[in-house]
């Protein structure tokens, strides 16, 4: 079986150490990137060298740049089957409440356990 690879875009370092440390432990294949700009570069990088991901995990803003409600959809035009996960610590009304309705695949509120990570990973990656 094919090892899940994952994007994994936000802006606070010590969020996409865990998010790795944890995701690393349960076999899938990471990459990082700390602002929106540079997500959406690697995505499409990878996507056309025939190496995409199928799942990421995208920080709703990121100060100065661009977060998940802006990537959405740039993403979903380059791969229509990349699974999308809008992931905050604010109380962000609407995609955080609502993710299906706004376009996402599911929602992760920090903080998170590992157990919280894995499930919405699994979850998703299942649909």
């Amino acid at each position: 079986m094919k090892c899940a690879r994952i994007l994994l875009m936000d802006d606070e370092a010590p969020i996409l150490d865990i998010m790795t440390l944890f995701l690393i432990r349960n076999g899938y294949d990471i990459v990082c990137h700390k602002n929106g700009s540079e997500a959406l570069l690697a995505f499409k990088e990878a996507y056309n060298s025939g190496n995409g991901f199928d799942m990421a995990i995208l920080d709703v803003s990121v100060p100065g740049d661009i977060g998940a409600k802006e990537l959405l959809k740039p993403m979903r035009e380059i791969d229509p089957n990349i699974r999308i996960v809008i992931s905050s610590g604010d109380s962000v009304k609407g995609a955080m409440d609502d993710p299906i309705r706004f376009g996402f695949d599911g929602s992760l509120k920090k903080p998170f356990r590992s157990s919280d990570l894995i499930k919405i990973v699994e979850d998703t990656l299942n649909k």
